[in-house]
């Protein structure tokens, strides 16, 4: 069993094209967050250091785990 303090908030599952697939859990809402554009690219960072290309995604799903209280 996890600790309390190990929960996340979120668990994200992301499609990108090319096929690849991810899912992963965080406190970081990746559809919010700040975006940093690179050559191109729009990237996210999370607090446990996924960087996600978000002009690579072909599809996200978000489970929110808990609400913040």
């Amino acid at each position: 069993m996890r600790n309390t303090g190990e929960l996340k908030k979120y668990k994200f599952y992301l499609k990108f094209k090319g096929g690849n697939n991810l899912i992963f859990e965080t406190n970081t809402d990746i559809r919010t967050a700040e975006r940093n554009k690179v050559d191109g690219g729009i990237f996210v960072e999370t607090e446990n250091s996924y960087t996600i290309n978000l002009a690579q995604l072909e599809k996200l799903n978000v489970k929110i785990l808990h609400e913040n209280t």
